[in-house]
């Protein structure tokens, strides 16, 4: 890791150590009580199909379908909501990477993007895997490295587990295949330390958990929960290390200690609850229902999600 952090100059070194210090001392303190319970507070309206909320380092807020599908909508800090991309295809799943790039999971177009922070210029990562497209990548997470872990599920469920995991190398941009016979792999994420990987299989209602190499395989697959109702859609670690996920229809925001464990259950305000971010100490949740998105104060931070957060 050291050469490929030194190969982005010194200044991206010390933010991404940094960052990594901070990740892996988070875990060894004791998580504080979560709150009795959260208000929601609708802060963007008009959204044809509420998913995919990121922020940059700049405290811009992107998210997708903004007035009609297929767009990447953005909040500025000042309060102004606009149309800012258009993919020509349908992204889904959000992340900012280290240098303000927007990494978009494009189901539509069966391709994972890299956005430029202009909005206009368009790369794409991957498009197919030895071969064969991808079936409709859905969400994507980094780890502290950059690398890009996306999920491709579409078409998949309980009774067709052909859905599969993928992680893009930073260094060389190669793809490859981390996990297969899935039933509906949706969110995802990295544990604080690094050592796990978290995975939504929404077709089965279960937060899977791997263990994660420093390679960056994954292995050891286990079942960390399962969810008596449905289901899961998108996950994100709290600087803590406890999972927070979008329970779709079951209306609310779940938060579970690593290994599993329920601790908390929040109405979020709507139907169809999506996706979440962060931004300090506010989290904010797509909720498709209600074709908007909802700010929540929560008294804790996110885990960093990708160089250069702290």
């Amino acid at each position: 890791m050291d050469g490929l952090l030194a190969s982005f100059g010194p200044a991206f070194t010390a933010v991404a150590l940094t960052a990594l210090m901070g990740a892996l001392a988070c875990v060894v303190l004791a998580a504080p009580p979560l709150p009795e319970r959260i208000e929601p507070y609708p802060v963007v309206a008009d959204i044809e199909f509420a998913e995919g909320p990121t922020f940059d380092q700049k405290g811009n807020l992107y998210f997708v379908n903004y007035i009609r599908n297929g767009t990447i909508g953005r909040k500025t800090p000042d309060g102004t909501v606009s149309v800012w991309c258009e993919t020509g295809g349908q992204a889904n799943g959000l992340k900012a990477d280290a240098e303000g790039y927007l990494i978009a999971a494009d189901y539509g177009g069966k391709r994972i993007l890299r956005i430029h922070p202009d909005g206009r210029q368009i790369q794409v990562l991957a498009d197919q895997y030895d071969g064969q497209p991808f079936l409709g990548p859905n969400d994507v997470c980094l780890d502290l490295e950059g690398n890009i872990y996306f999920s491709d599920p579409t078409g998949s469920g309980r009774d067709k587990p052909i859905g599969a995991v993928y992680r893009i190398d930073i260094r060389d941009r190669r793809c490859r295949k981390l996990d297969v016979g899935l039933a509906f792999p949706n969110g995802l994420a990295v544990s604080p330390d690094q050592q796990r990987f978290f995975l939504a299989e929404s077709g089965t209602n279960r937060l899977l958990v791997y263990d994660l190499t420093p390679a960056g395989e994954i292995a050891n697959r286990r079942v960390a929960r399962q969810f008596e109702t449905d289901t899961l859609d998108g996950i994100i670690c709290d600087e803590f290390g406890r999972l927070w996920i979008a329970r779709w229809t079951n209306r609310t925001v779940d938060v579970v200690s690593p290994e599993g464990e329920l601790l908390q259950s929040y109405p979020a305000g709507g139907d169809w609850v999506t996706n979440l971010c962060w931004w300090g100490t506010q989290l904010f949740v797509t909720v498709a229902g209600e074709h908007s998105i909802h700010r929540f104060e929560v008294g804790v931070r996110a885990a960093p999600q990708g160089p250069g957060w702290v």
